[in-house]
C-alpha cells in the first residue's frame, strides 16, 4: 500500500525533477535487490518500419511476435525478439507517420546480439546483396583472447553494422553456442559520475555491477549492470561514461527500457526511498492494462517497471504472428 507523501518540484540542471519530503513510511531498502526482475521491453522508433523488421528477421535472426496498427493514425509497432515475450527480452519499435523523422543523437551506444544461428561472413555477405544496412567494423578474437575475456566478450568474431534506421548493432560471433537471451546487451552513454549511475542501478533498477572496465588506455570508463551473473544470460545494461555533450543529445529514437517487478506500489516506495524521481506515478501503462511506474537515471535515461503478472496477461490476450 502506498504511503502518503508530499511532492515539490525543483529546478535541476534545467529540469523539473520529482522530490518526496515527509514520507509517512518506509519502503523495505533491499526489495529491490528481493524482487525477482528481468528487461522486458527495449522501446524505439524507426524511420521505416517495414525496412526495419525485414533487417531484423532476415539479417539478425529475430522472429517477429505481432503486429500493432492504427492505419488512421499512422502510428504501427512491430515486436521482436530472439524467444517467446513471456521469457526473453523483445523488442518494440514504432513509427508515426505525424511526427518528424527521427533523430537518434548522440548518447545512445548500440545494441548487442548472439543468436546462435548468426555467422558474421554471412551475415555480411546477406548485407551485400540486399543492400541494406551497412557493415561499420569487423574484429576477430581467438578463444582464449584476454582482451575479450576482459570485455566479457567471450566471442570468435565481432561485427558492427547499423540497421536501416541507423541504430549500432554489436554481432557476436560465439564459439559457445549455449545462449538463453540473444538479445545480451544495450550500451547507454552516461555523464557525471560514474559510481552515482551504479548505485542506482544497484538501489533503484536492482542490477548487480558485473565488472568496471576501462575499454582502451585513456578511454572513458565503463560499468557492465545485469540481473544475472553470464553474459550468455539476461539483457547486460553496458554504462559508458562519456562527454556531457554527447550525453545530452539523446535524440529522441531510442524510448525507455521496461522492467519486470512482482509489486509495483512497493517498487514505486522503492524509488522515493532512494530519492530518485518518478516520472509517472503507478496506473496503468498507455495504450495496455498493464500497471506500471516510470523513473529515470542520473544521465536521464527512462525506465519503466511492468508489473509482471500484468504484463504477462497482456502478452496471452494479443494475437503472435507466426
Amino acid at each position: 500500500m502506498l504511503v502518503q507523501r508530499e511532492r515539490v518540484w525543483v529546478e535541476k540542471q534545467k529540469k523539473s525533477v520529482c522530490v518526496y519530503t515527509r514520507m509517512s513510511g518506509s519502503a523495505d531498502p533491499s526489495w529491490a535487490q528481493q524482487d525477482k526482475r528481468r528487461v522486458l521491453v527495449i522501446d524505439i522508433r524507426v524511420r521505416n518500419i517495414e525496412h526495419t523488421q525485414q533487417f531484423y528477421e532476415q539479417h539478425l535472426g529475430m522472429r517477429l511476435w505481432r503486429r500493432l496498427g492504427d492505419l488512421q493514425q499512422g502510428q504501427f509497432t512491430s515486436v521482436c525478439g530472439y524467444g517467446p515475450e513471456q521469457t526473453n527480452a523483445s523488442l518494440h519499435f514504432h513509427n508515426d507517420e505525424q511526427r518528424s523523422p527521427v533523430h537518434l543523437g548522440k548518447a545512445f551506444g548500440h545494441f548487442s546480439c548472439s543468436h546462435p544461428g548468426l555467422r558474421i561472413a554471412k551475415l555480411i555477405e546477406d548485407m551485400q546483396l540486399t543492400g541494406t544496412g551497412r557493415v561499420s567494423k569487423v574484429e576477430e578474437f581467438e578463444v582464449a583472447n584476454v582482451e575479450s575475456l576482459r570485455l566479457g566478450r567471450d566471442a570468435d568474431k565481432i561485427a558492427c553494422v547499423v540497421d536501416p534506421a541507423g541504430y549500432y548493432w554489436e554481432v557476436l560471433e560465439r564459439h559457445e553456442r549455449n545462449v538463453s537471451e540473444a538479445l545480451c546487451k544495450v550500451m547507454l552513454r552516461v555523464s557525471g559520475d560514474l559510481d552515482t549511475h551504479i548505485k542506482f542501478y544497484h538501489e533503484v533498477l536492482g542490477m548487480r555491477l558485473i565488472r568496471k572496465a576501462h575499454l582502451a588506455p585513456g578511454h572513458h570508463e565503463c560499468a557492465y549492470m545485469s540481473y544475472n551473473p553470464s553474459e550468455r544470460d539476461g539483457t547486460w545494461i553496458e554504462l559508458l561514461l562519456s562527454d556531457p555533450a554527447q550525453v545530452n543529445d539523446k535524440g529522441d529514437g531510442f524510448q525507455f527500457i521496461a522492467i519486470s517487478t512482482k509489486n509495483v506500489f512497493q517498487t514505486a516506495e522503492s524509488i522515493r526511498k532512494a530519492n530518485a524521481p518518478i516520472l509517472q506515478d503507478v496506473g496503468h501503462f498507455p495504450g495496455t492494462s498493464i500497471t506500471s511506474v516510470v523513473t529515470q537515471d542520473p544521465s536521464g535515461w527512462k525506465y519503466v517497471f511492468f508489473n509482471e503478472d500484468d504484463y504477462q496477461r497482456d502478452v496471452e490476450s494479443r494475437q503472435h504472428v507466426h
